[in-house]
């Protein structure tokens, strides 16, 4: 009988052993080391990552004001997006656009983290999750977590959602063509808004949406759903990143012009508006509380990898610019965090 017990406990203990390797050997496997010189945690202010899905390298960038960087490379391909994890975290997040895996930024490694389907987006807002996952060609699943509501539910819309947003009562997420208006309390979609031509972004006040359709600007009075359609300026190439300022209660609107310069669009409260040139290239924007970040690529000259310009959005001065180091890759993304 002793015996016996002597022999199961060895193989408990074998079992035990085992366990504990496995469980390692799959911790190590979602870790992807970083190949990085010291890093300035001071410095982790404005992150960029730079991607391409058929190079398994990517690079994550990060910079207070230009004048230096801290460079995070991994070995993972297709991650051209980049986010806070929550509304209130500083916590960054790396999308994949193809591939069912998102990325977070763990002190000496960048996990990975398995999902059913590729995200179409992932929003936080102060009391509710949003996670779109590109199921198929015919359409997405949305999964929404309600905190206030305390609901848990699924959707299925049309494929191709790019964005989402909420405030008490609805939230909303763009689909091409259209704005699904879904009600927080009801769990439903009450209206399905049409847009003037394709757009992915938009913004909201707490008395409108705007979206930055393709060949006008798509504006929507909340409640009512009344829809206007405002013309672009003539030099205009393509509208691109929508923000409302609550300081000054008015809308933005980037965009590109015929020349490649980027555009700031003003619109005051009855959505007249003025236009404002940068004089600096233009592939993407971000805003900040009152401060505009445009980003450009640069592809011919050695060393540059592309250039960032900092505008005062109320002055429209810049307050400062600089140039991003060449990688294998090209830049792809940017987010502003709030100061740790």
């Amino acid at each position: 009988m002793k015996k016996k017990r002597i022999i199961f406990g060895l193989l408990g203990f074998m079992i035990c052993i085992i366990l504990f390797a496995l469980y390692l050997q799959l911790h190590n496997k979602s870790n992807i080391p970083v190949k990085t010189s010291a890093i300035h945690p001071e410095e982790d202010r404005i992150y960029f990552i730079y991607s391409n899905p058929l190079i398994k390298e990517s690079t994550l960038l990060s910079t207070s004001t230009g004048e230096r960087f801290n460079r995070r490379t991994f070995k993972v391909a297709d991650v051209p997006y980049i986010q806070m994890k929550s509304y209130a975290s500083t916590d960054i997040v790396l999308l994949a656009e193809h591939e069912s895996f998102y990325y977070t930024l763990e002190k000496d490694a960048i996990k990975k983290h398995p999902l059913s389907n590729p995200f179409s987006f992932w929003y936080e807002g102060k009391d509710v999750s949003v996670k779109a996952y590109n199921v198929d060609t015919t359409g997405n699943d949305v999964h929404i977590n309600d905190k206030k509501t305390k609901k848990e539910y699924s959707l299925t819309l049309p494929s191709l959602v790019t964005m989402g947003s909420s405030d008490e009562n609805y939230i909303y997420v763009i689909q091409g063509m259209a704005i699904y208006v879904i009600d927080r309390n009801t769990e439903e979609i009450i209206e399905t808004l049409s847009l003037a031509s394709y757009a992915d972004k938009f913004a909201d006040s707490e008395e409108f949406i705007v979206a930055s359709s393709q060949h006008e600007l798509t504006v929507i009075e909340k409640g009512t759903w009344k829809t206007n359609y405002i013309s672009y300026p003539d030099d205009l190439e393509y509208a691109d990143t929508v923000y409302y300022d609550k300081e000054s209660g008015s809308f933005y609107v980037t965009y590109e012009d015929k020349e490649g310069e980027a555009n700031l669009l003003e619109y005051g409260k009855d959505f007249s508006f003025h236009t404002y040139g940068l004089k600096f290239p233009y592939m993407d924007a971000k805003f900040k509380g009152s401060q505009l970040y445009v980003v450009a690529q640069e592809e011919h000259k050695k060393g540059i990898g592309g250039y960032v310009g900092v505008f005062d959005i109320h002055s429209k001065k810049m307050l400062y610019q600089f140039d991003l180091p060449e990688e294998q890759v090209k830049v792809q993304d940017i987010v502003v965090v709030d100061n740790k």
